[in-house]
């Protein structure tokens, strides 16, 4: 299965922080989101009770090498993947605030190709 991943808004903040790191960041999460998927998403929990496009999201911890331990919010359909939050807000509590903040009036939608 070939993914298409698509980095939106809420990942804007944490690229700034590592800017230099960047490129790596992607590969890591692309390939842990990819493995989760393939295996049967073992390691990841329901992010929040919003839906897009009545698709669940997600959210599981990663060590992303030089960036540290993050928590990665992501929504899957098909083979799109948005990834909507990245932040080392490790923090459960603190981590479902900020989602919320994230998906406030926010109109996230997978594209229809």
């Amino acid at each position: 299965m070939l993914l298409k991943f698509h980095y939106e808004r809420g990942c804007k903040t944490f690229f700034k922080k590592h800017k230099n790191e960047q490129k790596i960041i992607k590969q890591l999460i692309d390939q842990a989101i990819t493995k989760e998927l393939a295996t049967g998403m073992t390691k990841v929990k329901i992010a929040a009770m919003t839906r897009i496009e009545g698709k669940s999201i997600y959210e599981f911890r990663l060590n992303l090498k030089k960036a540290g331990s993050a928590r990665v919010a992501f929504a899957v359909k098909d083979e799109q993947v948005l990834v909507l939050l990245i932040t080392s807000n490790l923090q459960k509590d603190s981590f479902s605030h900020e989602l919320e903040t994230v998906l406030k009036g926010s109109h996230y939608a997978f594209n229809s190709n």
